[in-house]
């Protein structure tokens, strides 16, 4: 579908090369079940009154996951140190397969001492499974009853010899995005028939003698098979693509960043942290985007989670940190360019539309190559930060007498290192990346 754009009185098909965008896409549904089972984990622990760690993607990772790691008592928990800990995983990834009869499957693997379990690309796994799958890991429940390794061998077994009995855990291509048969191929199936038949006949022929068939039915097949295979190419070939989430993904390289502890701001810090979040959110202007990510990172004893603001234009991103310590309030940003976007796909399904072959392809996260502009919009970006936090600092200061000399001054970083293609787009997918645009 073209869309028309309205300038003055002429309408203008906009044709430019660009995906559509939504936020409501396969990969958004993805994040709202990571989410989700992230809640289920916790409300379980906190059920059973277990203290353990349920820690998650940050956004922009894809595709994303939750897990959980505990160490439990291998006997009695008075004395746990003494007879060793037994150590409990499990990792639910949630992936989209647009186009499918369930565009969002999730692969489950857990792992406690020397037990294993796992199930992959799972369609129909929701939040119910998640309390039994957590109950199995902590060793307080039975097998999760999505996990049924017996009937699912039976089924496939039977799969493989009767057509009609379905596969277990089926995910096909919807029917609106495949053809089974189309005029071509019939076309094709009838010539190559003709010629088959043919060469019977001419068989046949050089036995009783030599009959019309033998020379027509090979050469009507023929003629055949070179008018589908014109039509074929003659064809007119459309390429369609699933939306981008508003999120895309991310290859963060730090360029930029900044830093302070003011004293004595953290005894009111709900009003500091509200003014300067207040203070960047407000006219970000177009094409800035702003919002608050909770990320989880590894610390020497388990993991720790924070809430940091994401201020994002383009491949430029900037993450604002405001933390208490005390009666001390920690500002701060760090400034990223981005080396990741979404990338096209081969062919997920083809379909013959109107005459015409549609291609269906999905998007998965891709390499991008960032140029010296995108490091230019990276500095106003952070420049537009910085200002407004060194602003309502100032005035944060005034109004609460607080004497302190504040170095403003940015640290630069090397932006040719930022650049450098041998350090952040390696061959092979060495970052995680799957797949490569085109360009």
């Amino acid at each position: 579908m073209i869309d028309k754009q309205s300038t003055g009185t002429a309408s203008r098909l906009d044709a430019r090369p660009m995906r559509p965008t939504g936020s409501d896409t396969p990969w958004d549904q993805a994040q709202t079940l990571r989410d989700g089972f992230a809640r289920e984990m916790r409300q379980t622990l906190e059920k059973e009154g277990i203290e353990a760690a349920v820690f998650f993607s940050q956004n922009g990772v894809y595709p994303p996951w939750v897990k959980l790691e505990a160490w439990l008592p291998a006997a009695d928990a008075a004395d746990a140190e003494a007879n060793g800990r037994e150590r409990a995983e499990l990792a639910l990834t949630v992936d989209v397969k647009p186009y499918h009869e369930h565009e969002v499957v999730v692969t489950a693997a857990m792992a406690r001492g020397k037990k294993k379990l796992a199930v992959s690309q799972r369609p129909g796994f929701t939040a119910r499974h998640v309390p039994e799958w957590t109950l199995f890991t902590l060793g307080r429940g039975p097998k999760p009853s999505n996990y049924t390794p017996l009937s699912d061998t039976i089924q496939g077994l039977f799969a493989s010899i009767v057509p009609l009995i379905p596969a277990p855990h089926r995910n096909r291509v919807l029917k609106d995005y495949r053809t089974r048969l189309s005029g071509a191929m019939a076309a094709g199936i009838a010539s190559l028939a003709f010629m088959f038949f043919g060469a019977q006949v001419a068989a046949i022929g050089a036995i009783g003698g030599p009959s019309p068939g033998a020379v027509l039915l090979p050469l009507a097949g023929l003629v055949g098979l070179i008018a589908t295979f014109i039509y074929v190419r003659r064809r007119q070939l459309a390429v369609s693509v699933v939306a981008q989430p508003l999120v895309p993904p991310r290859a963060l390289v730090p360029v930029d960043s900044w830093h302070v502890v003011v004293a004595e701001l953290g005894r009111e810090f709900s009003m500091t942290r509200q003014r300067l979040v207040t203070a960047i959110a407000r006219d970000t202007g177009p094409g800035v985007t702003y919002q608050a990510e909770v990320y989880t990172h590894r610390a020497p004893n388990g993991y720790e989670q924070r809430e940091r603001m994401v201020v994002s234009k383009d491949q430029g991103v900037v993450h604002v940190h405001v933390y208490r310590f005390g009666n001390d309030v920690f500002v701060g940003w760090n400034a990223y360019v981005n080396w990741a976007q979404w990338g096209e796909t081969n062919q997920v399904s083809m379909k013959i539309r109107d005459g015409k072959e549609v291609e269906f392809r999905d998007l998965r996260p891709a390499v991008y190559i960032p140029s010296q502009f995108d490091l230019i919009d990276l500095s106003s970006l952070s420049e537009f930060v910085h200002r407004r936090l060194e602003r309502e600092l100032k005035a944060l200061m005034r109004e609460k007498t607080i004497d302190q000399e504040i170095d403003f001054k940015i640290i630069r970083g090397n932006r040719e290192s930022a650049l450098d293609q041998n350090k952040h787009a390696p061959e092979g997918g060495k970052k995680g990346w799957t797949y490569k645009t085109d360009a």
